[in-house]
């Protein structure tokens, strides 16, 4: 069991969950574009392949932007949320919790032994609770009516900045 009785199997599912919709939400635009754009030189990636990858790892990033509530929760009937205060987690809880996406499956491992959460839940200092369950489609209709707040932007901010960190240091790595 995990935090506040949500059992382990539930979390681990919607985290499974998250990262299948999210490949199905991901890849064929990357792939479409990698069709497109491809380059004339082996191991070569064109630079509107690179902003497309960039533009949907933020997209990953901030999957539980809307009211706390990724795609897979919703289904689930589950909502992130602050421990300090129980309300429903910020955009920037949020993208600190999933900051730990680039090692899932050690998040996936970490979530096998953790009593309480997983590690970007301990680093957002958040919890997964049981909400009600609601269609994937209500995602759309709360975007839409999103208001940009000062909490909005610097989160963007900061997870472009986490990516394009992310970017360097892969270009570094492959460049050794």
């Amino acid at each position: 069991m995990t935090d506040k009785g949500i059992p382990l199997g539930l979390s681990l599912g919607s985290m499974l969950l998250d990262h299948v919709i999210m490949c199905f939400i991901v890849l064929p635009p990357l792939i479409v574009l990698s069709l497109f754009f491809k380059s004339d030189k082996p191991f070569e990636i064109h630079p509107v392949e690179t902003a497309a990858f960039y533009l949907m790892m933020l997209v990953y990033l901030n999957k539980d932007f809307v009211n706390a509530r990724s795609i897979a929760k919703r289904i689930l009937g589950l909502i992130i949320v602050d421990r300090a205060t129980g309300e429903p987690a910020s955009e920037l809880k949020c993208l600190l919790r999933n900051l730990t996406i680039p090692i899932w499956p050690l998040e996936v491992l970490i979530s096998l032994f953790s009593k309480n959460r997983r590690l970007g839940d301990i680093i957002a200092n958040t919890r997964i609770e049981i909400a009600d369950k609601e269609s994937p489609k209500s995602i759309l209709g709360e975007f839409k009516s999103k208001r940009l707040t000062s909490n909005t932007l610097w989160t963007l901010v900061i997870a472009s900045a986490f990516m394009a960190g992310l970017w360097y240091l892969m270009d570094w790595i492959m460049g050794i």
